[in-house]
C-alpha cells in the first residue's frame, strides 16, 4: 500500500512528529506550506469566515497514494485550516485516510474531531490519533495557554508520541513498520 504522510505545522511540533512517523512506517512525507506567514490573527479570521487558505502542494498530489495520513494540529476542535483543501479533495475523490495530531488539548480534548473530519472529508477517518501537549506538562500548576502554545517537543517526546501513534495506526491500518 503506497502511503503518504501529509503534514502541516504552525509551531513545528506536528512537522517533527510527521517526519518521524513517515520514517517509522516507510511512507513518503509531504509538507504543506502556505505562501503567506500564518499568524494567530489569520487563524481567527479563517475560523470566523470559514476560509480555506491557499497551500502547496496541490491537493491532487494525494491521487498517487492508497492511504493518506495527515499530521496536523487541531484548532478550536477543528482540523487545522491549511488541511481544508486536502479534506475537500477527499470529499470529491474518496480515499482511505487517517489523522494524527499533537495539539494543546483542552479540558475535554478534541472530542468533536472525528465528526469534523467526516463532515469536511465526506467519510470517516480510518484512525484518529489525538495527542495533547497538556499530557506532556506537569499537571500542577495547571498549564497556562502560553506554556502550551510555547511548548516544543523534545527528542524523547517525539519518540514516545511516535510509538503511541504508530501503535494505533498499525492496529487500524495495513502498515509496514520499520524494525
Amino acid at each position: 500500500m503506497k502511503t503518504a504522510v501529509i503534514s502541516y505545522s504552525f509551531t513545528g511540533n506536528n512537522e517533527t512528529l510527521a517526519k518521524r512517523i513517515a520514517e517509522e512506517i516507510k511512507a513518503e512525507h509531504i509538507k504543506i506550506t502556505e505562501p503567506k506567514k500564518r499568524t494567530f490573527g489569520t487563524i481567527a479570521a479563517d475560523l470566523i469566515f470559514g476560509r480555506t487558505p491557499r497551500t502547496e502542494p496541490n491537493p491532487q498530489v494525494m491521487a498517487a497514494y492508497d492511504l493518506i495520513i495527515f499530521v496536523a494540529p487541531v484548532w478550536m476542535g477543528q482540523p487545522a485550516f491549511p488541511i481544508r483543501a486536502y479534506l475537500k479533495q477527499l470529499k470529491r475523490h474518496p480515499q482511505k485516510y487517517a489523522y494524527v495530531s499533537i495539539s494543546g488539548g483542552g479540558p475535554n480534548g478534541n472530542q468533536g474531531l472525528p465528526g469534523a473530519l467526516k463532515r469536511r472529508a465526506g467519510g470517516e477517518a480510518a484512525a484518529v490519533v489525538d495527542l495533547h501537549i497538556t499530557d506532556l506538562l506537569p499537571p500542577t500548576p495547571k498549564p497556562t495557554a502560553e506554556a502550551v502554545s510555547g511548548y516544543r517537543l523534545t527528542v524523547r517526546d517525539v519518540e514516545n508520541l511516535t510509538e503511541r501513534a504508530v501503535a494505533i495506526l498499525t492496529e487500524k491500518l495495513p502498515l509496514k513498520v520499520s524494525q
